[in-house]
């Protein structure tokens, strides 16, 4: 392939024959014999492709990261040729990545069975990255002729949400799991807690009879019962609508619903809950009910794909969603900035028995900094403001316990109160 070197001097090879024929001068073809002893020496020392062999492997730094942190990737390339090689490597980068440091192209001579490498560092954004190829020019030492090549670099990475490590939350479900765990579940068994006496049935551990109460009655014996602690069930649904989405610059609202649910989904986990996801949008995105580090990684891939995408279509409307997937007597989170039409799903998850909690990030606090300061922006806030009050208070008239999330602020302390406080109502951030 002809690069821009090579077309100059073909173009003063041209120029000097025109003058040459047109002065009939013998000067001027003379002139033309450097420059084409230099143009076929490029010629003459370019490689063949089908000899040109080179190995590319690439390594990066880590698959799966939290967060948007930086991370190295390295690409080794070697000269598998019997002859010498020069080239130019380029790697492109898919995507939104930036890179931070280091280059992505890169010029070498490289002698049989000799290597050189390309390093930088870059960061992206939530989301699934992969590389098929490196590109390379393989040319002359004169860079006059060229060879373009498309050589396989395979790699992939996933830049899951950030997430914040809460503390853990004492819940108090209407239904557990009859599994060892750490909600107090109002039933005797293995416990810590004393929970009441009962008269001694054979095969109860003798460590367990209460002497006092058997000392006390010479004929019968009783046993001591401690309050059986078990796990929750647990499912998520994430709102992904495109009309409950609200971006400022590089600042989402919907962003801050996914860290939400990743914060959250890590905390139940440690607890010993069993957790699901459900992304609900143009595309739906499951992870059914699980336990542990595994579930963990399952809801973390979910969420690190989650995106609101297009127009909604009449499937992505909230009374298709699903809902059944979620095991009977669940403890359904959502995560919605909500939309006018939304507390139909309230009413279907409260009859279907499950128990409900609304965690509403606010888009007009979100959206206060770019709003206007007259008098018209003020009383269309104020409205907005009332509209989504009463909307509110509509889905809390469920019993169904509401976070007005406004999300500069810090979610736990809500989430602490919504979850133990005795009564259900609409929480909201000072």
């Amino acid at each position: 392939m002809m690069n821009t070197k090579t077309r100059i001097v073909i173009l003063i090879l041209v120029g000097l024959l025109i003058t040459a024929l047109i002065s009939r001068n013998g000067d001027a073809a003379w002139m033309m014999l450097p420059f084409l002893a230099y143009f076929g020496t490029g010629i003459l020392l370019t490689p063949a492709r089908d000899k040109t062999k080179l190995q590319v492997t690439r390594g990066l730094e880590q698959n799966r990261v939290d967060g948007s942190p930086s991370v190295e990737t390295t690409i080794t390339i070697k000269n598998l040729s019997k002859d010498t090689v020069h080239l130019k490597m380029r790697d492109e980068q898919p995507g939104d990545m930036i890179v931070l440091d280091g280059e992505t192209t890169r010029h070498a001579t490289l002698r049989p069975s000799e290597s050189t490498f390309l390093h930088y560092t870059f960061t992206a954004p939530r989301g699934d990255f992969a590389w098929e190829s490196v590109h390379v020019e393989v040319g002359d030492p004169l860079g006059l002729i060229t060879t373009e090549m498309t050589i396989p670099a395979t790699g992939s990475i996933q830049i899951r949400p950030h997430y914040r490590k809460f503390k853990a939350i004492p819940l108090r479900p209407r239904s557990t799991l009859h599994a060892p765990g750490s909600i107090p579940a109002r039933l005797g068994g293995s416990g810590t807690d004393f929970y009441g006496i009962r008269e001694y049935h054979p095969g109860d551990p003798l460590h367990s009879l209460d002497w006092r109460m058997t000392a006390r009655h010479p004929r019968k014996f009783f046993t001591k019962e401690f309050e059986r602690e078990e796990i929750a069930e647990i499912g998520m649904i994430l709102d992904a609508r495109p009309n409950t989405e609200l971006r400022i610059g590089d600042d989402s609202l919907f962003e801050h619903s996914v860290g939400a649910a990743a914060s959250l989904a890590e905390m139940f986990l440690h607890q010993g809950h069993r957790v699901s996801l459900l992304v609900f949008g143009k595309r739906m995105s499951i992870a059914f009910p699980g336990y542990g580090k595994t579930q963990l990684n399952r809801i973390m891939n979910c969420l690190a794909k989650a995106r609101v995408e297009g127009e909604e279509r009449s499937s992505a409307h909230i009374d298709f969603l699903p809902i059944r997937m979620f095991p009977s007597k669940s403890m359904i989170i959502v995560f919605s900035p909500l939309a006018s039409t939304d507390r139909s799903l309230y009413q279907r998850l409260k009859a279907s028995g499950y128990q409900a909690l609304l965690v509403s990030p606010n888009p007009i606090d979100f959206a206060r900094p770019i709003l206007g300061k007259d008098e018209y922006t003020r009383m269309a806030v104020r409205t907005a403001l009332v509209e989504r009050r009463l909307q509110l208070d509509s889905i809390a008239q469920l019993q169904v316990p509401v976070i007005d999330w406004k999300v500069n602020q810090s979610l736990y302390p809500l989430l602490r109160n919504a979850m133990t406080h005795s009564r259900l109502e609409r929480v909201q951030g000072d």
